[in-house]
């Protein structure tokens, strides 16, 4: 079976799991381990994410493999939630379907279903609402509204695979899913979110605003503010948000294969991330943004090389998500000079010679994986640095992880990027 390098990463807090087992030299201290706990969502989570309009968090909260998972009951069904950062999705994405539900029984929503049907572009509903995958789709008398194809002719023409996450290439190209991206944006949710309740209800208001004419507002944004808030690092956000609107899928990964090798990468490792589907089109291109932020860091191409190799999943798309935003809040704070690797974990060096573990890490809990991690870590050549380590984490860390890693002489920063936390 293949050794996952992103598994080497995940280890250093990870409970004993299949998929993220990892052969390494026998712990310094082999006593006094724990088992990642089950914490209770009243007591870790801000009131917001805990319960609102329509929705409630059930108190049992598993780790396992640094997430916290969540199970999120709503009115319109059970959404479940693999760490923080999805939680923080989906709970936005929950306010988002109410309001779009509201907005389809409006009179106006009504007036432009009305328009919508006498409409020219009434022969491709079905095209763009229920995606087919192929240009050859779009009627040919449609073709007077399409603009140029740009770059999803060629990627396709190329063999590409379009990821889950997309719409097709007709909805693309006759303007479709500029439309529904904007709704999105508006609302504060991904437009590629694999959220399938949001994505029905998205096409049906956004084909009102795109062939009805129909203009989509909202009053107030869900819980937590734009989407861009969830991805990026400070400061991104505007850049991120105006992106996802005005840039199609394959106008993003041109974009990002541009700022990829500005940043140092080969073609190759930009190539392998930018095909990889287990990313969607926004959260790779906040990935990217995030290290653009990483200004004077050299070999960030080590980041790009473990993201584009080891993702499979969207749990693994968010953890290289959230640990590039990690890295860039870290920067911000205290400048970064390079990203190296130990095995095939990313590991930071500061200017000030430091080196940094940063992960985004739900909870950590004293397990045999992490005292075997910190043997290997310590033992390495970051582990001899005057300077000293530290191991920056998104959330919180158990006492016993805490007293462990003190008695190691490793600083623990955690809370970095805290989230839907307390």
């Amino acid at each position: 079976m293949k050794t996952l390098p992103i598994a080497i990463a995940l280890i250093l807090f990870a409970a004993t799991s299949p998929i993220y087992a990892q052969s390494v030299s026998a712990p310094v201290n082999a006593s006094n381990y724990e088992e990642p706990p089950t914490l209770s969502a009243k007591e870790i989570l801000n009131p917001a994410f805990l319960a609102g309009d329509g929705f409630s968090v059930k108190d049992e909260v598993p780790t396992s493999t640094g997430r916290n998972r969540y199970l999120i009951v709503s009115e319109y069904g059970e959404f479940e939630a693999d760490g923080n950062i999805m939680l923080e999705r989906r709970i936005k994405e929950v306010a988002a379907i109410r309001k779009l539900k509201e907005t389809s029984r409006t009179d106006q929503y009504k007036k432009a279903l009305l328009a919508a049907a006498s409409s020219p572009l009434v022969v491709a509903k079905d095209v763009v609402t229920n995606p087919v995958g192929t240009i050859t789709g779009i009627p040919k008398g449609l073709f007077k509204f399409v603009g140029r194809a740009r770059q999803s002719v060629k990627e396709r023409s190329h063999g590409r695979e379009r990821s889950q996450y997309e719409d097709s290439n007709a909805a693309n190209l006759i303007g479709f899913s500029k439309a529904k991206r904007a709704v999105a944006i508006q609302l504060g949710v991904d437009p590629y979110s694999s959220n399938e309740t949001l994505q029905r209800e998205l096409n049906g208001i956004a084909w009102a605003t795109f062939a009805g004419k129909m203009t989509f507002s909202v009053a107030t944004l869900p819980i937590g503010g734009a989407a861009g808030l969830a991805l990026t690092s400070a400061g991104v956000t505007n850049t991120l948000n105006k992106a996802l609107i005005d840039q199609a899928p394959a106008e993003l990964r041109l974009r990002n294969l541009n700022g990829m090798l500005a940043m140092g990468c080969d073609r190759a490792t930009a190539n392998r991330f930018n095909t990889n589907t287990a990313f969607s089109p926004s959260v790779q291109t906040a990935i990217v943004m995030n290290l653009e932020t990483l200004k004077g860091v050299a070999n960030r191409a080590a980041f790009v090389d473990l993201a584009g190799s080891e993702a499979t999943d969207e749990g693994d798309a968010l953890f290289f998500l959230g640990t590039s935003r990690m890295l860039a809040e870290l920067h911000a704070r205290k400048p970064l000079a390079r990203l190296q690797q130990v095995g095939r974990l990313p590991v930071a060096l500061g200017r000030d010679g430091r080196a940094v573990v940063a992960l985004q890490w739900d909870y950590a809990a004293w397990t045999d994986n992490a005292a075997n991690f910190i043997g290997l870590l310590k033992a390495s050549d970051f582990g001899k640095k005057p300077s000293g380590l530290m191991i920056a984490i998104s959330g919180d860390a158990s006492p016993l992880a805490q007293q462990k890693l003190k008695e190691a002489n490793i600083e623990l920063n955690p809370r970095i990027v805290p989230g839907p936390l307390k």
